[in-house]
């Protein structure tokens, strides 16, 4: 890449980076708030931007950036925060209150305005009584704060945080704004909790739902059927008085970007404000569902980043897709087309994978009745394993034999090689009891019991090894389980011979050839089977022609075949 094409990406980035206020530790935020137009930069940013800026630098160290937001980014930290799906968490909340409260009583007064009444009623029901006073009767002879026109005596039942917090919150609000006060003290005494807090979480959905933050159930729509094709962007629905959404979920989308990707390439082409706008907002709308779906709030950003890859991912595989391996055309399709659809269409590829291999596991030839686990060995079992999840994974052992983890899918590549492993694991599947004829009550949890291995641990190559090794001594091949004996006879039988490692695993290949070979009309299946088969001799060998001289071996040790222990 030379200096002018370098310059152009960078220009064009920064359409989608630029909008953020970008500030991502205490020394950013000093520095910005040292600037004349601070509050208007604050205020005019969406809500999310500034609550990931808080949650980013810590509450602790944000209280002068708190000084400058609105009543709506007030109410919007809540909203973001205070909730786990349906039910108020007042931990989350009793941390905001306090960070305004130490702020001074007019940031309290002004928290108390913003925040829905009914989630400040359900903090103060926790925390103190009222009493109604008689004026012609005695007061109660009890620890009271009196409201102003002596209406009502408030008893401060919490611990001490909570009583501190609520004294406090009362003093303000009878200070500054007793209208509040009073309409407060009225919700304490009047209303229950169950109503308070219905009324609060469906207010704060209604909030939510504007900026893409919709119900699990509605928002679990990304991740269904689509067609694979192009989807049309929507017709255009340019409320006035909207809410901004995020530009700071997307500039951590793109920032998350590598050159090359074909979502980049498609970014690279995006040179109107008004375009790359539209695209943020649809970015942003889009990750505001997924967060929604994995129940994550934008302030634990240890969770958003994984959403936001998930994203990226997702998109880049619909782009490729419909680009038909031209990436110079991703750029026309990201601006043609609605961002969810492309999410989709993402899904959809990984899905086809899901479906293919829910379908090999339902034909019940991979896991013996009674058993969890399946008869594949590594990697094949992890990544069959990360198919069948309802978000499906890529398993990263066959990229890295040394690697034990998921990523997301990321290119058409992964999908052909997830299709080529399945192909072979479904070929497998078949074909491998074709080799023996009513083998399968060998295998049942019962006459397991006394064997090395359980009917959990049970897998392929074991049942193909102790067939091998019974061909070999006893000219049958069938995995009937050797006895201790059985397998030091027939170590003592090849001992005689002597032969090396690699003779060995010939002799054990050569008979499970021919078996396969006779059995197996299949081509596919059969060559799969073979490859398989080959590996597992060889592995057979690696731990068995060792044992030959060492005299008594003992059966818990051996891995490969099946032997009774006892």
């Amino acid at each position: 890449m030379n200096f002018e094409e370098e310059k152009r990406d960078h220009q064009s980035l920064a359409l989608f980076l630029g909008n953020s206020l970008r500030i991502a530790d205490k020394s950013q935020l000093e520095e910005f708030l040292a600037q004349a137009n601070a509050r208007r930069l604050v205020y005019s940013a969406p809500y999310q931007d500034v609550f990931l800026i808080i949650k980013t630098v810590g509450l602790a160290d944000s209280l002068e950036l708190l000084r400058l937001t609105s009543k709506e980014q007030r109410c919007g930290f809540i909203d973001l925060d205070c909730w786990r799906k349906d039910s108020f968490h007042m931990p989350s909340f009793m941390e905001w209150l306090a960070a305004f409260i130490q702020c001074g009583p007019e940031e309290t007064v002004r928290i108390a305005r913003a925040v829905d009444p009914n989630l400040l009623s359900i903090f103060l029901k926790e925390n103190i009584l009222v009493h109604t006073l008689d004026p012609e009767e005695p007061f109660p002879d009890l620890p009271l704060i009196f409201t102003p026109d002596n209406r009502f005596g408030i008893e401060i039942t919490g611990d001490v945080e909570g009583a501190t917090m609520s004294g406090l919150l009362l003093d303000a609000l009878f200070r500054f704004d007793p209208e509040l006060g009073y309409d407060l003290i009225d919700r304490v005494y009047w209303e229950n909790r169950v109503s308070l807090e219905e009324e609060a979480y469906q207010e704060k959905r209604r909030r939510l739902e504007e900026i893409g933050f919709v119900d699990y159930y509605e928002a679990l729509e990304i991740y269904g059927e689509a067609q694979l094709a192009l989807s049309p962007l929507p017709s255009k629905d340019e409320k006035k008085g909207a809410v901004p959404l995020s530009s700071t979920l997307p500039a951590l989308f793109v920032a998350s970007l590598a050159p090359g990707q074909y979502l980049w390439e498609a970014l690279q082409t995006v040179q109107e404000r008004k375009e790359a706008d539209r695209i943020s907002q649809g970015l942003a709308a889009l990750a505001n569902r997924i967060l929604s779906v994995h129940s994550v709030t934008p302030g634990d950003l240890e969770k958003v980043r994984p959403a936001l890859e998930e994203m990226r991912d997702m998109l880049s595989l619909g782009l490729e897709y419909l680009a038909q391996g031209q990436k110079g055309q991703a750029g026309e399709i990201l601006q043609r087309n609605d961002l969810q659809g492309l999410f989709k269409i993402g899904f959809n590829l990984l899905s086809i994978l899901h479906d293919q291999a829910d379908r090999i596991f339902r034909q019940r030839k991979l896991r013996l009745d009674g058993a969890e686990e399946t008869l594949l060995e590594f990697p094949e079992a992890e990544f069959f394993s990360g198919l069948r999840r309802l978000r499906p994974l890529f398993f990263e052992g066959f990229e890295d034999p040394g690697k034990a983890t998921y990523r997301n899918f990321r290119s058409l590549a992964d999908i052909e090689i997830s299709k080529r492993i399945l192909n072979q694991i479904g070929a497998l599947s078949q074909g491998f009891w074709k080799v023996f004829e009513e083998s399968v009550s060998e295998f049942s949890g019962e006459a397991l019991r006394s064997a090395n291995v359980s009917l959990r641990e049970l897998r392929f190559s074991q049942i193909f090894n102790t067939a091998a090794v019974n061909s070999l001594s006893k000219g049958m091949f069938r995995p009937v389980i050797l006895s201790g004996s059985d397998l030091q006879e027939f170590l003592k039988g090849i001992s005689a011979k002597k032969p090396n490692r690699f003779q060995y695993a010939e002799q054990l290949i050569s008979l499970a050839r021919i078996h396969v070979e006779k059995l197996v009309k299949d081509l596919r299946e059969k060559n799969v089977l073979l490859d398989f088969a080959e590996k597992w001799c060889n592995a057979c060998t690696e731990e068995l022609v060792p044992l030959i001289d060492e005299g008594k071996v003992d059966p818990r040790l051996i891995r490969t075949v099946m032997v009774r222990v006892r």
